[in-house]
């Protein structure tokens, strides 16, 4: 298998299995053929399972009925990000999908023509559900991503790719962070990531985040203090 599409989804508010559909519609028209899709699964319901069965896009898909740490985005990632045998592991949120039809064939051979164990894509966004697009956004590495928040400037989960080697995973104890925190640990670990500058993922901009308005100033101070102290920084 040359790529994995790793996916971490939940009922998401009933919109579950829309959000799926619709990034697996972008999967199936990609030039890329040789893709795996493993979805692990967080929901208390079964529809995203009925769903996965229809497999109406005919695609390789390896569903996880996963009931480890429901709601935790980092266990669900990681439970996808294990179960993933492809030589390339793309890395989803459940509301993002393929912005065009050579996303995959493209970071798949940008990938493994070079020695760096981790990519990170331009994203472009759309609150329509890709009717219109707006605010490209290209990555750039910032020194303080880790010490200063609101410093993350290479974009959410989404646009990250990874090496099947790569051992670095979400950590799930922090949920703002959950992103600049892999970032760092992997740079630590494995050195920069390939920033390709072009879009290749569509995110979707909500009015509805419940996660951003559940977690205060606070409790996100509170996170980049954990992983300060986790990563040695203070």
């Amino acid at each position: 298998m040359k790529v994995s599409v790793a996916v971490p989804v939940y009922e998401y508010y009933e919109r579950g299995v829309e959000f799926l559909d619709d990034m697996l519609r972008t999967i199936s028209m990609q030039t890329l053929k040789d893709v795996e899709v493993v979805i692990a699964d967080h929901s208390v319901n079964h529809e995203i399972e009925d769903y996965c069965k229809l497999n109406e896009y005919n695609l390789d898909i390896n569903y996880i009925r996963n009931e480890e740490g429901r709601g935790n985005p980092a266990v669900n990632t990681n439970k996808a990000i294990d179960n993933c045998t492809g030589e390339i592991i793309k890395v989803f949120q459940q509301d993002d999908f393929l912005y065009d039809t050579e996303a995959l064939e493209v970071m798949y051979k940008v990938m493994t023509e070079s020695d760096q164990k981790w990519l990170v894509c331009g994203a472009i966004h759309t609150r329509d559900d890709g009717n219109s697009f707006f605010n490209p956004m290209l990555p750039r590495w910032d020194n303080e991503m880790m010490t200063k928040p609101g410093h993350n400037f290479l974009g959410g989960v989404s646009v990250l790719s990874i090496k099947n080697e790569v051992k670095t995973r979400f950590d799930p104890c922090v949920k703002m962070c959950l992103d600049v925190d892999f970032y760092h640990s992997a740079t630590v670990e494995y050195g920069y990531p390939i920033l390709y500058q072009d879009v290749l993922i569509g995110n979707r901009v909500r009015d509805d985040n419940t996660l951003m308005s559940t977690i205060s100033e606070e409790e996100t101070m509170a996170e980049f203090e954990y992983c300060w102290r986790k990563h040695g920084i203070i």
